[in-house]
């Protein structure tokens, strides 16, 4: 069930309200197979759209506090998450990794940003 930001938006918006409602389903989906985070490029390819309209929905669900984003900080060798962040501002320039036992600056990393789904969605949608 949407919630009732979703649901006003989706009403004014009447093209994007299909896609409202597949992203949503596909985020219960997600609860219900106790998946707690949305990769947005994986979420586009559910969907059959672009990335960034992906990223265009998911802002959506994040103002009606449905998502959180976090970035991860991933090692480019190991491909292993150093760590996580729920600011741009917290992460950091460089990295080490203990996988690969290196000290990595910021062209050795990449941040990927992932959403986690806010616990308790289904109250969030009530309100």
């Amino acid at each position: 069930m949407l919630s009732k930001k979703l649901e006003s938006f989706s009403e004014r918006n009447s093209t994007l309200a299909p896609l409202i409602e597949q992203l949503d389903s596909y985020l219960t989906w997600l609860v219900e197979h106790n998946v707690t985070e949305v990769i947005p490029r994986v979420a586009a390819a559910k969907l059959g759209i672009s990335e960034a309209d992906a990223l265009a929905l998911l802002g959506l669900f994040l103002e009606a506090g449905l998502v959180k984003p976090r970035y991860d900080l991933v090692c480019t060798v190991t491909k292993s998450v150093l760590g996580s962040y729920y600011s741009r501002d917290e992460i950091p320039d460089d990295a080490e990794c203990r996988l690969c036992d290196r000290q990595h600056d910021a062209d050795e990393l990449r941040v990927e940003l992932v959403f986690e789904i806010v616990k308790g969605r289904a109250a969030n949608a009530a309100a």
